[in-house]
């Protein structure tokens, strides 16, 4: 993935987070809004019950948001205001904790204060109260109102930490996504940086080869010599396979040059006549597309369409019968690479242009390989505006579809 656009994903998720993190904590303030409102109303026509009956012109004020206080003028018994309250906040399904107080309205002076637990229970008074003859009024102040409003919006709470936890587990993901493409980037650095170091060596052994197997005529010597050239290529073609699974994925825009793609899969066919022929197989060449200039990177092209044919001839375990085609496809053309090989299996199908991805049997490799083959012919077709496709059928073959734009 391109930085810019890792940049815009990014932003683009934190951005949509913020709003969402806005939009909840809004709706939020709205919630505990309407629930304090319909507290404070319950509240209010629970002080008004009580009022009435004990005074005629009694008046209630909100003196804060937790503290309200009522005037009566009128003679209060202490105890009895105290079991009223606690029957109409019981009636109203009011379970919190409330300070009552009761004040001389001459002086405003308190003269009975009690505490009052939302889980006291209602019990009938023995004690026998004195009642006063001086005027007085009360307060009701609720110090765990805040808190209390704030329990019965439980879902919306519930909802505001799993956006929290998301958020969380975003900044998580970024940041592990952020600590992999580093460790990718220096990987592949370093697999880049190789490339001289592993090919100039497998080169100069080559060189080396050739020279002695020029100047020895001892056909026992020959035969170690053609051992050591045959290992030598083996190894170089295990070193670009690597090399051309890592370097793809800096390849910023292929070198396109027009092409004769029938020419260009003939080049690729005859590589593999001799190892084919020695199998008791075919490659057969169909060449039925009528348009066949094409806009593309040569040695890239050349390389992905080997790598399909290298599989069809390595997956094909008895004799490989393998079809080349190409058709015309509106204005693309289609390339087939068709086997007679062991197929794939459907839960596997989607997965076999993954990097490092090989379909084994158990935990036996029948065939050879990284799993770089199909990963690397995926990128050349997708640099070029193409796509590629793979229709199999286990134990009857395979065919790869390459389909790119013509000129």
């Amino acid at each position: 993935m391109k930085t810019k656009h890792l940049r815009g994903i990014i932003l683009l998720g934190t951005l949509v987070l913020a709003c969402l993190l806005v939009i909840q904590l809004y709706w939020f303030r709205k919630a505990f809004d309407v629930a304090e409102k319909q507290f404070d109303h319950s509240v209010q026509i629970a002080l008004r019950k009580v009022a009435d009956s004990v005074s005629k012109d009694a008046e209630i004020r909100k003196m804060s948001s937790n503290f309200f206080f009522v005037t009566t003028n009128s003679q209060l018994n202490d105890q009895e205001l105290d079991s009223l309250l606690r029957n109409e906040f019981s009636k109203r399904s009011l379970s919190i904790d409330y300070e009552l107080g009761v004040y001389n309205a001459a002086d405003d002076t308190l003269v009975y204060g009690h505490y009052v637990e939302a889980t006291r229970r209602l019990e009938a008074e023995k004690e026998q109260y004195k009642r006063s003859l001086a005027e007085k009024n009360f307060a009701v102040y609720f110090p765990k109102k805040q808190s209390y409003v704030a329990a019965q919006l439980d879902v919306w709470i519930f909802s505001t930490i799993i956006l929290l936890l998301m958020m969380g587990f975003f900044a998580y993901a970024i940041a592990s996504l952020l600590r992999e493409r580093k460790f990718a980037e220096l990987k592949s650095d370093f697999i880049n940086n190789m490339t001289h170091e592993f090919k100039t060596p497998v080169t100069n052994i080559r060189i080396a080869g050739e020279i002695l197997q020029n100047k020895i005529q001892d056909q026992g010597t020959q035969v170690y010599v053609n051992i050591l050239l045959k290992e030598n290529e083996r190894l170089r073609q295990k070193i670009d396979q690597v090399l051309s699974g890592a370097s793809i994925e800096y390849m910023k825009r292929p070198v396109l040059e027009a092409m004769d793609i029938h020419r260009l899969i003939e080049d690729c066919a005859e590589a593999f006549q001799l190892k084919i022929r020695e199998r008791n197989g075919t490659i057969r060449l169909e060449f039925q597309a009528g348009q066949v200039s094409i806009l593309g990177d040569k040695d890239l092209l050349l390389q992905a369409i080997t790598n399909v044919i290298d599989n069809a001839e390595k997956y094909s375990l008895e004799s490989p019968h393998i079809l080349v085609r190409t058709r015309d496809h509106g204005d693309q053309i289609e390339i087939d690479v068709i086997d007679n090989g062991i197929g794939i299996a459907p839960q596997h199908r989607s997965k076999v242009f993954d990097k490092f991805f090989r379909v084994t049997s158990g935990n036996i490799h029948n065939v050879k390989g990284f799993g770089l083959g199909l990963s690397f012919v995926k990128g050349v077709v997708q640099a070029h505006r193409g796509h590629v496709n793979l229709l199999s059928e286990l134990n009857k073959g395979t065919e790869v579809q390459i389909i790119l734009p013509k000129v």
